[in-house]
């Protein structure tokens, strides 16, 4: 593990990512409205890429062109066992109906069943892509991971990774979204709840990963999936309390987490192609 290149890397992405929020806050402080906001939204979607940008810079700094290719290579790596991409859209959607239901049991209303919702789910995963996956998974799992795996083992790598990513988001606490956590008064409960989640889903794309030969198009389209929470599109009522149904969807996280860890299945060595 290259000390200076991992401290290279995290310097870059949360100098541009948080450098950048900081800035689009500034013109919400203000007042927030609609014009505000679309100020915010441009520093918003750029400070996102802060990860993916530093992975790249770093990489093509102490590794050159060919280090960089190995990298963008992780990005087209699709020939992977069929079940993992039913984990892509079935584990999001599980997790989701369990906070749907957790909501209903000790909170409220879900309201009624929209069947016809399935038609917006192509522009919600179009949208998505942006608001997240790309700018993040090349840096996260594309090149930190490899970095932490060369002297940790995957469990501990995905952990470590978690926390870095809890303390990459928290600018964005002040902002009216972009974590759970954004858009409400900051208490103690929704942030050790998100850091739940963060360090749960930090454990289950590693999983993904290292069983998918390092492939970060895994990653990409499992953070997609777990961002879209298409599950709760069929209930649109509840989208005034979506963060709520999120948080609660930890719940479903930490069980299956705890499943992967018991089960020792994190053990899988990383192939590389």
């Amino acid at each position: 593990m290259n000390r200076k290149k991992l401290f290279v890397f995290l310097i870059l992405a949360f100098l541009w990512s948080w450098i950048l929020w900081i800035i689009g806050l500034n013109y919400l402080s203000d007042e927030i409205n609609q014009e505000s906001i679309g100020e915010f939204l441009v520093f918003f979607f750029v400070g996102v890429y802060g990860p993916t940008i530093s992975g790249i810079i770093t990489t093509l700094f102490f590794d050159g062109l060919k280090g960089l290719f190995e990298l963008f290579k992780k990005l087209f790596i699709w020939k992977v066992p069929f079940k993992y991409y039913l984990y892509i859209i079935f584990l999001p959607l599980i997790f989701v109906i369990i906070g749907i239901a957790l909501y209903s049991q000790f909170i409220g209303e879900i309201g009624d069943f929209d069947k016809m919702a399935y038609l917006s789910i192509p522009t919600i995963l179009l949208t998505g892509l942006y608001a997240g996956p790309l700018g993040e998974e090349l840096g996260w799992r594309g090149f930190l991971l490899p970095e932490f795996q060369k002297k940790y083992s995957n469990l501990k790598s995905a952990i470590i990774i978690g926390f870095i990513w809890f303390v990459w988001h928290i600018p964005l606490w002040w902002a009216p979204f972009g974590t759970l956590v954004s858009g409400e008064p900051i208490s103690i409960i929704p942030v050790i709840a998100y850091f739940t989640m963060l360090i749960c889903l930090s454990i289950i794309i590693t999983w993904l990963v290292i069983n998918s030969k390092g492939s970060v198009l895994i990653a990409i389209l499992f953070h997609l999936s777990i961002n879209a929470g298409i599950a709760l599109l069929f209930y649109p009522e509840l989208n005034m309390d979506f963060k709520k149904v999120h948080l609660l969807s930890s719940i479903g996280m930490l069980i299956f987490t705890g499943f992967l860890v018991v089960k020792n299945k994190l053990k899988t060595i990383t192939n590389t192609v």
